[in-house]
């Protein structure tokens, strides 16, 4: 029996990265899991791999900057599955190095569009299914590149503290409906970070008390579990640094 049994997830921004691993783990743990993202390949290869394993995923192919796509993945969610129970936002763009001063309009506004815009469209799609659920998850994501201000991710971090701030607001105005909001800081490296970057790995390592950076699946995904299960159900409006121990508070 898994943790997650009957359960329905949406979880954007799955084709790569955190979104994968994290859809994967759910699955394992017996979500039903719609993904979505722009390459609809990626997706449906991850589905192949999960219905090798037994594990249920339905793929849908999203703009995230785009209204009408969202509120047709949590459509299409519920006409395949009947419902939804838990919301995971993953979707980010604009994630590029650029400085305050080389930060235009346009940039600004795909980094708050990618991020927390799509992350509030979703919330407000999937609002109904989650009341009705009663056992509604939100797991929204952040970044430590936000928290901390770090140079040249203005853009980034401006979205997603933005994102902090609605997840809290949610906490608030859906509480009473059995609906937990939270979000996490993931300060994970993927295979092709580790395969591409490895003089950034090995500062980020550093950088951690544990010295060694967390993968997707294996220190990353078993916190969006817990937090989307029975077991969390008294925790909302809180943010999880998932670093190793790289931002410590009292």
């Amino acid at each position: 029996m898994g943790k997650l049994d009957g359960r329905v997830a949406i979880v954007t921004g799955a084709s790569s990265g955190v979104g994968r691993g994290v859809a994967k783990v759910l699955a394992k743990n017996g979500a039903k899991v719609c993904v979505c993202a722009r390459r609809m390949e990626m997706l449906e290869e991850l589905a192949a791999e999960v219905r090798e394993f037994g594990g249920d995923m339905f793929p849908v192919a999203c703009d995230v900057t785009e209204p009408a796509q969202v509120h047709n993945v949590v459509e299409q969610c519920v006409a395949h599955y009947g419902g939804v129970d838990i919301l995971v936002n993953l979707a980010q763009g604009a994630m590029l190095y650029r400085t305050l001063l080389d930060m235009d309009d346009d940039y600004a506004l795909l980094a708050y569009k990618s991020g927390a815009l799509a992350t509030l469209h979703f919330m407000q799609e999937c609002f109904p299914y989650l009341k009705e659920s009663g056992h509604g998850r939100i797991i929204n994501t952040a970044s430590a590149a936000g928290y901390d201000g770090n140079e040249g991710f203005g853009a980034y971090g401006m979205a997603k503290e933005a994102i902090r701030a609605i997840t809290r607001t949610a906490a608030n105005e859906w509480g009473r409906y059995g609906i937990t909001a939270n979000v996490f800081l993931p300060i994970i490296a993927t295979d092709t970070f580790r395969e591409t970057q490895p003089e950034a790995l090995k500062a980020m390592e550093n950088r951690t008390s544990l010295k060694r950076v967390g993968t997707p699946e294996e220190d990353c995904a078993p916190l969006i579990v817990f937090l989307a299960s029975d077991e969390a159900g008294y925790l909302t409006g809180q943010s999880f640094m998932v670093d190793g121990g790289i931002h410590k508070h009292s």
